[in-house]
């Protein structure tokens, strides 16, 4: 058995193979062939260097992009039955064909032994109430019942003894959704914080229908979890905190505790932020600021401080070098791109 294994969280931005266009984008071209190539090219070249066995991945448009991914870096299993023989593209009334997305999905070199994708949040996530007035009495409930882009769950045989659950998602953006009747006043910047409201409001929603999937598989078992997410936030964050939960209080019974442990994920950067002298965690670029909003989490069985822990993670490295600050460039790329505007997380876990 191989002492280690290195997985991965991969943002591929709008990649779709040639001559396709995305609905809904009418100022969106389609790939050329040669743009396309450079693209798969630079995308296999990461996961060979990062050497990455697993890797969930976000905004596909196709089918076709995922297999060449594949087949190139030697993943002989991949799951994203969104795409699924072309299910999200259709032909216009013009005869060319469009595809509707981003979807996620997931490579690895490990066996897929149980896999789902699921769009509805699950039992009581469905319409979170809340108070709509001064009374108590007065409850309503969000018409949020489901996840903008479905969610991956999958169980995956690491190795002969230990299967891990797997989940790959992609949370709402920050970017506003306006309503129609807002259409013609989009820069007034109370629409504007309007519809950003909304989408922190969708993203928090979808935050905690995910933390009940972690939840469930999680707790009253010794199960690893890991959690590939471009989750549209920082890592404080209040809608990441939702995800992954909240850390025992620090005077609680260690009965107590160990239950809180037990549903507990821990992100990866913040394993190495503890290892190193300096912190350079960033996947994203937006006007001027460096996030980090793609991330990776796993569950007690891979922290390092669990005495029961069956591995733990050793080393994260970000490929981001190729993401620049449009800000300080004189004429930035505009339109799609052969790279990502996502850095790329990859982190080795070592068994014990």
């Amino acid at each position: 058995m191989a002492k280690s294994f290195r997985i991965a969280t991969f943002n591929v931005e709008n990649l779709l193979h040639p001559g396709v266009f995305f609905a809904g984008r009418p100022n969106d071209r389609p790939y050329q062939p040669e743009l396309y190539k450079e693209k798969i090219d630079w995308i296999v070249r990461i996961l060979k260097e990062g050497n990455v066995d697993l890797v969930g991945l976000q905004e596909l448009f196709s089918e076709t992009a995922l297999k060449d991914i594949a087949e190139q870096a030697g993943f002989p299993h991949s799951y994203a039955p969104d795409l699924l023989n072309g299910a999200n593209i259709a032909t216009r009334e013009d005869g060319k064909q469009e595809a509707r997305g981003p979807f996620v999905g997931l490579l690895s070199k490990f066996p897929i032994v149980d896999r789902k994708s699921i769009v509805d949040f699950p039992g009581e996530t469905k319409g979170i109430e809340i108070e709509a007035g001064e009374s108590t009495t007065e409850v309503k409930k969000l018409p949020i019942i489901r996840f903008l882009r479905p969610v991956i769950q999958a169980n995956v045989q690491l190795n002969s003894d230990v299967i891990a659950t797997v989940f790959v998602a992609h949370l709402k953006s920050k970017n506003p959704q306006f309503l129609d009747s807002e259409d013609g006043r989009r820069n007034d910047p109370i629409v504007k914080a309007a519809g950003k409201t909304r989408s922190l409001i969708i993203r928090a929603a979808e935050s905690v229908a995910l933390r009940k999937m972690v939840v469930d598989a999680t707790q009253n078992n010794n199960q690893p979890v890991l959690l590939f997410g471009d989750l549209n936030d920082d890592l404080p964050a209040v809608t990441t905190e939702i995800i992954v939960g909240d850390e025992p209080y620090r005077f609680a019974k260690p009965e107590d505790k160990k239950i809180e442990w037990d549903r507990l994920l821990y992100s990866v950067h913040d394993l190495e932020e503890q290892e190193s002298y300096r912190n350079v965690s960033y996947t994203h670029i937006f006007n001027g600021r460096y996030e980090l909003l793609d991330h990776i989490f796993v569950s007690q069985e891979f922290f390092h401080r669990n005495p029961e822990s069956i591995a733990v993670v050793r080393s994260t490295r970000i490929f981001n070098d190729h993401l620049q600050d449009e800000r300080r460039v004189v004429n930035p790329d505009r339109g799609l791109s052969s790279r990502s505007d996502h850095g790329i997380p990859v982190t080795e876990i070592e068994w014990r």
